[in-house]
Parts: C-alpha cells; sequence; structure tokens
C-alpha cells in the first residue's frame, strides 16, 4: 500500500534523511546524540548506522511534540465534551461548538502529516536497524521502542478518522495514489506492534519515563484492545485481552518499579513528572537551546508549533477580578485589581473552563474526595507590589488572599468580613472561574514562557480505570469495582488528616459492584483524569459522546459524524493517480 502526501518529506533521501538527523539532535537535551559528521547525502543506509538507529527513534519521540502541549491538539483532545466549554479569550468555537469543522483545519492536519512523518521515520528504523553495529541489548531496545511507537502513532490516527493508510514499509520513492485500510487491519498492525514491543522492551528505563517501556506498552496494549473492541471491528475477546493485559501491569508493580501516589497532588507536583504513577510522558528540556521553544524567537533553533502551553488554556483572568460585587447590597466593591501577573499563578489563556458538570456534578464531594482542591486553584495570594486596600484593611503581599473561589455561594456577610475577593459559582465567567493547575509551571525563564515540563501522557490511576471499564464492558462489576475503588480510596488521602481519618474516608469513597456502570465510570474518570487530553476519545470510544452533550453540555452543531475527524484536504487533493482518495462522511 502506497501513501501520497503524508510521506511527501521522503521525496529524496537526501533530504528525508538529513531532516531527521537534524531532528533528532533537536529532539534531545544531549548535543552528542549524533556525533556523526553530518553528511550532504544521507540514504537509508543511515538507519544501519549507531546513529541513525539512535537519532531516527529519539526524532519519533520528539513528532509527539506537535501534539501534547500545542493549541490545536489541546482542543482536539479536551473540547467538545461535557468537561469543558470555552474560555474567553478565543473566538475559535470549532471544536467547542462542532461548527465549521473543515478538512483544511490546521490542527488536524497536523495529527495526520506529523504521526505519518514519524511512521515513515520508524519503517526506516524497523527495515535497516536490525543490520545496525551496536551493542545488541540495546539494538533490541531501540527497535523495539520503534515499534510501540509506530504502534502509538497509528492508534492516534485510527481513533481520529477510521480506514487510514497503512504501510509498514519505509518509503523512499513519491507516489501520487493511495488508499486507506480497514480500520480493522490498522488494529491488527497496531497490536502486533505492542505486543511484540511489550515483550521486548526494559521493565523501566535508565534515561528517562520519555522512552518507552514494557509498562508504558502494556497500558497502551490494554487501551487499544479496548478501543477495538467497542468498534466495528471488535474481537469477542478484545475486552477480556483489555482487562488481562492492564492487570498484568497492575499486578507486577514491584517488578515495573511503579505504583499509585498516596496522595494525589503529587501526581502534577511540578518536578515529578518521573514518579512512581509515571508511565510514559511527552519529554521536555529545561535547557532552552533544546526545547524547541520560539519564545522571543530564541533559541535559534526553534520551532514555536511544538512549545508546551499546556499551563496556560485553563488559567483563569485573575489580573482583571474588578467589581466582583457590584450590585450587591452592603458588600464591598473593588475597583482596582488585586493581582499581577506572575508566573506561579500563570498567563491567563482563558482557552477552557470547567462546565457545570465537571464542577457541581462530577466533583460534587468536596470534602471526602480531596481531587477537587487539588485539580483547581481556588485561592491567590496578594502579589503587587502597588498597595491596595479594601474596606477590611490593606492586602498584605504574600501573605492575604487577594481573591477565593470557595466553590460555593456565601452570604453578604461573609463578603463584608472577607478581605479580598469572593467570587462565588454564580459569578463565574469566561474569565473568571476555578484555574485548573495540573499544568502549572513556575519554573520558566519569565513570565510568558511556554512550559518545559514533561506532560504525563500514560499513568498508572487510568491503568486501573481502563481495566475498570473493560471489566464492565465483560459483565465483571465486582472486578470492574475493585478497579474504580483503587483509584478512589486514593483519592480520599488528606495530608491534613490523620490514618485513622484517611481510612474512614477511603472507606466511604468506595462502591459496591452495583454502582460500577460505565455512567459512574465516566464521570470517574473526569474526578481523576479532567483535562489530560483523554476526555473526547473517551466519549467517543464509548459511544457516549451524544448522549453526555446532551445532558451537561448541549451543544447543537453536533452531528453522529462528528465522531471522526475530517481526512485533510491536502490527501485529497494529492491523490492524483488511482481512485480518488475517499472523504470520512459528513464533510
Amino acid at each position: 500500500m502506497t501513501l501520497s502526501t503524508t510521506m511527501t518529506m521522503y521525496k529524496s533521501l537526501k533530504i528525508g534523511s538529513l531532516s531527521l538527523a537534524l531532528t533528532a539532535l533537536l529532539a534531545t537535551g544531549c548535543q552528542n546524540v549524533l556525533e556523526q559528521e553530518f553528511r550532504s547525502e544521507l540514504g537509508p543506509e543511515f538507519f544501519a548506522t549507531a546513529g541513525g538507529l539512535e537519532g531516527g527513534v529519539t526524532a519519533s519521540y520528539s513528532i509527539a511534540r506537535f501534539f501534547w502541549g500545542s493549541e490545536g491538539f489541546t482542543y482536539t483532545e479536551n473540547a467538545g465534551t461535557d468537561e469543558s466549554i470555552l474560555g474567553a479569550s478565543d473566538g475559535n468555537t470549532t471544536f467547542f461548538q462542532y461548527t465549521n469543522i473543515l478538512p483544511s483545519e490546521g490542527s488536524i492536519g497536523s495529527i495526520w502529516n506529523n504521526s505519518y512523518q514519524a511512521i515513515n521515520n520508524l519503517n526506516g528504523v524497523l527495515k535497516f536497524g536490525p543490520s545496525a553495529n551496536i551493542d545488541a541489548a540495546r539494538r533490541t531496545t531501540l527497535l523495539a521502542e520503534a515499534k510501540f511507537l509506530r504502534g502509538f502513532y497509528y492508534y492516534l490516527l485510527v481513533r481520529n478518522f477510521g480506514d487510514v493508510p497503512l504501510s509498514l514499509n519505509f518509503i523512499d520513492v513519491p507516489t501520487t495514489s493511495a488508499s486507506r485500510a480497514p480500520i480493522a487491519d490498522v488494529y491488527a498492525a497496531i497490536i502486533k506492534d505492542l505486543t511484540e514491543a511489550s515483550q521486548e522492551l526494559p521493565n523501566t528505563s535508565n534515561q528517562s519515563k520519555g522512552r518507552a517501556t514494557k509498562p508504558a506498552a502494556l497500558h497502551l496494549l490494554a487501551k487499544v484492545y479496548l478501543q477495538r473492541g467497542w468498534s466495528a471491528a471488535a474481537q469477542p475477546t478484545d475486552f477480556q485481552m483489555a482487562a488481562t493485559t492492564a492487570r498484568t501491569l497492575i499486578d507486577n508493580q514491584a517488578t515495573y518499579n511503579v505504583g499509585l501516589e498516596q496522595d494525589f497532588a503529587d501526581v502534577f507536583r511540578e518536578g515529578n513528572e518521573y514518579g512512581k504513577e509515571s508511565l510514559f510522558v511527552i519529554d521536555r528540556n529545561t535547557d532552552p537551546s533544546y526545547a524547541e521553544s520560539q519564545f522571543n524567537n530564541s533559541p535559534q533553533i526553534a520551532n514555536g508549533n511544538k512549545e508546551n502551553r499546556a499551563n496556560f488554556f485553563w488559567v483563569s483572568l485573575y489580573t482583571n477580578a474588578l467589581n466582583v460585587n457590584a450590585g450587591i447590597p452592603g458588600a464591598p466593591n473593588n475597583t482596582v485589581a488585586v493581582m499581577d501577573r506572575d508566573a506561579r499563578n500563570g498567563r491567563p489563556f482563558r482557552r477552557f473552563r470547567p462546565t457545570n458538570y465537571t464542577l457541581n456534578t462530577a466533583f460534587a464531594d468536596r470534602t471526602t474526595d480531596s481531587r477537587y482542591f487539588k485539580t483547581f486553584q481556588s485561592a491567590w495570594i496578594f502579589n503587587r507590589t502597588t498597595p491596595v486596600t479594601t474596606s477590611r484593611g490593606t492586602l498584605v503581599a504574600g501573605r492575604d488572599t487577594a481573591i477565593w473561589m470557595p466553590g460555593v455561594e456565601v452570604t453578604e456577610a461573609q463578603r463584608r468580613a472577607f478581605k479580598g475577593v469572593i467570587i462565588s459559582p454564580s459569578q463565574y465567567t469566561a474569565d473568571l472561574h476555578p484555574t485548573m493547575t495540573k499544568y502549572t509551571a513556575v519554573n520558566r525563564l519569565t513570565v510568558n514562557e511556554s512550559s518545559y515540563r514533561p506532560i504525563i501522557l500514560f499513568r498508572l490511576a487510568d491503568t486501573y480505570l481502563l481495566a475498570a471499564e473493560a471489566y464492565i464492558k465483560d459483565n465483571k462489576p465486582a472486578e470492574a469495582a475493585a478497579m474504580i475503588n483503587a483509584v478512589r480510596q486514593r483519592a480520599a488521602y488528606k495530608t491534613t488528616n490523620t490514618p485513622a481519618q484517611n481510612a474512614a474516608a477511603a472507606t466511604a469513597l468506595a462502591i459496591t459492584p452495583a454502582q460500577a456502570t460505565l455512567d459512574f465510570l465516566l464521570t470517574e474518570r473526569t474526578r481523576e483524569l479532567y483535562a489530560e487530553y483523554a476526555r473526547w476519545q473517551d466519549l467517543v470510544r464509548t459511544k457516549t459522546l451524544a448522549s453526555r452533550l446532551a445532558t451537561y453540555n448541549p451543544t447543537p452543531g453536533f452531528r453522529e459524524y462528528h465522531l471522526l475527524r475530517p481526512i485533510p484536504q491536502s490527501q485529497i487533493d494529492l491523490t492524483t493517480s488511482g481512485p480518488k482518495f475517499p472523504q470520512n462522511p459528513g464533510y
């Protein structure tokens, strides 16, 4: 099977391979990843060298930076669901309201083009890499990483587009014909790659959690079985295999050196991205020379499309909390901003804000379940150098709470007694709302700089919930409840509780097998995984997007055909030989 525009960067082996080598150099924090002198011509034999094998795999990891943390991909994975609605600072309603999603949409084209670029890199690695003159164990690991990554990118494609071109061979000659393989064939190829990767990868990585390991492969393989089990290509044992694969990881945590963090707050604590719960991350680098950031046109080696801006997208406009109490009798009004922008509180892009479902249904329990206050910022400490005086006195920097979002309605007396500004749920707006803090990045070069934090893509709590979903579909509610309870009981933990109080809270949060339904699980996934680039695919996979939108976030523009993304128009236009490349229905 051949591809057309998906592989256009490989029209020439000279250009393609040299581009790959340079990409590999950029993608690492070590200047010596490729020590050979770059030549003007690099052919397929490049992959058969030690540097080519290492560089080909490294470059393919780097391509994932086009997605997680970028603005367009963040829309495609998080918008248009029950969890989030549009914030104030961006008029881009396309993915939130399903208006005018076109085949020319750049963020959709990015998924297609960059995934196929990575796949062809990996096809070259897998074709020529076995003959590389490199330590045998290292060669085995790199080839297993290549299989993991090829499965990873094909999974990204099939869950977004359905039938897609399937090529497992390195393409070095341009072609103008292309066709789509059935999803059954694509899933079979993914499962083969991931199964082999899970057998050949090491239990842990001595480099970083940005490299594939057996736990990462098992997690992704379980998810692919689950995804196929819901699809038209379902096999009778898919849900059983999803559960079995997930349990292989869950039941052998000591072997793989993984485990749930005791405190949910530690999962996303800055600096703990390689913690024991993390299985796989999209790596970043604190060295600005290799972080692929374009802020202020620096560094020279830059690509703004690979910036991690996740630290901006959910941040409220805390710098403009003015006239909050206007019209409330007896409540002190503020006509002066009580906060300045700083790195700790973030750059207020306001692309996303939580829905009422997220705040009031998923996170309704804020007493026993600790996750609401560990997911959302509810207090802002006064940070202005210019003094601000309210009716209750002058705010003291570093000590007084300037803005408080208690999450419940308050009385006028409570407002009058508070030194700063109280914003209750009835006052939330597209500008002012709780800030989601999972991607907060305090340690940045400047206040407006993008994040250098790795993004956690797979983590063990999700493995438990994937196993629960598989058990629900396999009609094993007791096993499903046990998986869900492992996550919920961790959610009960608070550092301010005594051990007895934590134990009592964990017992209170446990559910019965009768409660282990798909609807409960989807709401549990919001509590645990809000904003983790999973919701759109979760609802599409479980065929609940339409019903949950109707219930929690009515979206008149949504149609059933939106369950697949449009094939990029460039792919259709440049397929000029053979049958016309088919578009997905509705577009």
